[in-house]
């Protein structure tokens, strides 16, 4: 059976949420015998054919030289790149994810008269302060895209569900909630030693993150906490800003920065933390805080989206209201003052993940999504 994943971009070239997902699970499909394409924009200086771990990787349309960094030009380039690659090859499952590459994904399948799957990790009606509220043409641009009439639907979080059945209209029957997922043999590989009273984040720098929060936080806390440590691992919109922020509350000597680090070693850092922290209030499903609890590490983070579905507060970590400062320092100073907790919490989460979110067992849910579909369409 072939599968093809439309994406924006793919791993490892762009690793965020989805792209990672698309990784994760594709990677997995071709061990148990299936053909994955992926069709994505091209990146400057990225082969336009790669073989990653048995996934035939296509670079269509566009060159996009800072990715995630697109104009209206590249997207509509990429839609008739994307739309002329489908109606010219042929596949059992279309998976395309939001926002641009469901559009090409959605018109060409119908053509073909391939089952198509939506996968829909968060959406604006979720979150008050994202990007896609400022902008009245991605407003109506993601209301037409999600009121598409798709086969099925996946979601990672029953937020979202609950989102796109209340907010558009959408049949309950057609959306089916699967997690997101963290790869345990791999995170138990990797060997690292805890340093005391250290925070990590680890995303986009993007404006809905927060992460000037947590910047304000460990410049207070200073004082109270000499040794406090923040490591900031990503890339984005916001680096240069939070570098002057951090020039600006004299905290040089308090705060890394890390980009473009091979996931292993993003990995490696988180265990060489106390604690996440995602400060965040727009999140599908927030993979990061399963990935720490996997390395028994407590998280905090905003009350947002997906994360509530992750979190439970006090038992594998803690849940702050969106954009409470003040609460979020608090628990982040609680947590680094208590190993016992800290150790308590940790345990809690890991074994939440090994019960909820490991890939193998996403895998073997979205397979049966595919070979039902694949029987009906028959």
């Amino acid at each position: 059976m072939r599968i093809l994943i439309v994406s924006d971009f793919f791993a490892p070239h762009y690793t965020g949420g989805g792209e990672r997902r698309y990784f994760e699970i594709g990677k997995r499909l071709v061990k148990r015998g299936w053909e994955v394409d992926v069709i994505c924009m091209k990146i400057k200086g990225v082969k336009e054919k790669e073989d990653i771990k048995g996934l035939k990787v296509h670079h269509i349309g566009p060159v996009i030289t800072d990715p995630p960094k697109r104009s209206l030009l590249n997207f509509l380039h990429f839609i008739l790149a994307a739309i002329f690659w489908i109606l010219s090859h042929d596949y059992d499952i279309i998976d395309a994810q939001t926002y641009a590459p469901l559009l090409p994904a959605f018109i060409a399948s119908r053509i073909k008269r391939t089952p198509m799957i939506a996968t829909i990790h968060d959406v604006s009606s979720t979150f008050s302060d994202q990007w896609i509220q400022s902008s009245k043409v991605a407003k109506l641009a993601e209301k037409i895209l999600l009121k598409l009439p798709y086969d099925k639907i996946v979601t990672v979080s029953n937020m979202t569900r609950e989102a796109l059945v209340r907010d558009y209209g959408i049949n309950p029957r057609r959306v089916k909630v699967i997690y997101n997922g963290v790869d345990l043999p791999l995170i138990d590989s990797i060997k690292a030693s805890k340093i005391p009273r250290s925070l990590i984040f680890v995303g986009r720098l993007a404006p809905h993150k927060h992460v000037d929060h947590l910047l304000k936080i460990v410049k207070e806390l200073k004082k109270e906490i000499p040794t406090i440590r923040l490591k900031i691992i990503g890339d984005g919109v916001e680096k240069n800003r939070l570098k002057r922020l951090v020039k600006d509350y004299k905290i040089e000597d308090r705060v890394s920065f890390y980009m473009n680090l091979k996931y292993s070693d993003v990995i490696y850092h988180m265990k060489r933390s106390s604690l996440l922290v995602l400060p965040s209030t727009r999140e599908g499903f927030g993979m990061v805080l399963a990935e720490a609890n996997a390395c028994y590490r407590p998280v905090i983070a905003y009350k947002s989206g997906g994360v509530i579905e992750v979190v439970e507060d006090g038992e594998n970590g803690f849940l702050v209201e969106p954009l409470d400062i003040g609460s979020l320092k608090e628990k982040i100073r609680i947590l680094l003052f208590d190993e016992e907790l800290q150790r308590n919490l940790g345990e809690n989460g890991r074994k939440k993940v090994e019960k909820m979110f490991v890939w193998d067992k996403i895998v073997d849910k979205l397979l049966k999504v595919y070979k039902d579909m694949n029987q009906k369409n028959r």
